[in-house]
């Protein structure tokens, strides 16, 4: 990544500057491969998520003796 900034388009005095920064990518390709990426992620984890919270859990208990017990 290449970049500059061009000091004659900036503001002057007091006021913010406006100046324009100028940047080259060349790897934009795989960069839009791994954001792709991680939104595959994000809604698989998300369907995990939800899954998790709905996920229904049943728990019996007994005072009797187990079939794992003599």
């Amino acid at each position: 990544m290449k970049g500059y900034y061009d000091p004659v388009q900036s503001g002057t005095g007091l006021e913010v500057p406006t100046g324009r920064l100028s940047i080259e990518v060349k790897n934009m390709p795989e960069f839009r491969k791994l954001v792709e990426q991680a939104k595959q992620e994000a809604d698989h984890l998300k369907k995990t998520i939800d899954q998790l919270q709905y996920f229904e859990l049943n728990i019996d208990f007994s005072s009797g003796p187990t079939s794992s017990e003599p």
